[in-house]
């Protein structure tokens, strides 16, 4: 595990960008993949593996990464811990990751849930009267679910996590995250049920049966 880090580190040193493109993506279809097999065994199906869906995943995380480094930088630049006392928890500590975790959740997180279902949506091959429609029913309480877990992950990673693992922190803990976006994803897409050739929108009632996964 040692060597591996150490790798990781070297190459993330002289490619950042590509290095956390690379590891996002592929953390991301590993999530994917771990939604599919939740929704299989909870449906009593045999697994059956949606690549296409998973795919879709692996772009999305490699998409978002470099957003993610740029902005944990510029969060490192306008709100920097204290300078000579950053493994001390203080009140300049906590007062700088706190500041750190309510610009990321105010900010990043709205924006980030709304490009994941957009961007998903059109991935789809679906059109912008399926994303509105999309966004309504599923933004705010997948928004509700992201405050109640990313706010002390990200506490942490901004308080104790070295600038340079800061994505794949944040990236390892999305493998759960991910496997319930895609779940919800998965909800949105079987709701959602808009002809490519209209501009109508039908969204169906919430259903409890088993879920047809087309993400």
């Amino acid at each position: 595990m040692g060597s591996i880090l150490r790798a990781w580190t070297a190459m993330a040193e002289k490619q950042p960008l590509l290095t956390i493109a690379v590891t996002n993506g592929t953390l991301g279809g590993i999530g994917d993949l771990l939604a599919q097999t939740i929704e299989c065994h909870n449906s009593k199906k045999r697994f059956t593996w949606n690549p296409q869906r998973t795919l879709r995943f692996v772009a999305w995380g490699a998409m978002c990464a470099p957003i993610f480094h740029k902005w944990y930088q510029f969060l490192n630049r306008k709100l920097p811990l204290p300078a000579t006392q950053k493994q001390v928890i203080n009140k300049g500590f906590v007062a700088a990751v706190t500041q750190r975790v309510a610009a990321d959740q105010c900010i990043y997180a709205p924006m980030g849930i709304a490009g994941f279902y957009v961007a998903m949506n059109f991935m789809e091959g679906r059109n912008w009267e399926s994303a509105k429609a999309r966004l309504r029913e599923y933004y705010w309480p997948t928004l509700a679910a992201n405050y109640a877990v990313w706010p002390i992950v990200q506490a942490i990673n901004f308080g104790f996590v070295p600038p340079i693992y800061r994505v794949p922190f944040s990236s390892i803990v999305s493998i759960f995250w991910n496997s319930f976006i895609s779940w919800a994803n998965a909800q949105s897409s079987s709701a959602v049920d808009v002809p490519m050739e209209t501009a109508h929108t039908h969204v169906e009632p919430h259903r409890h049966e088993t879920i047809d996964v087309k993400a």
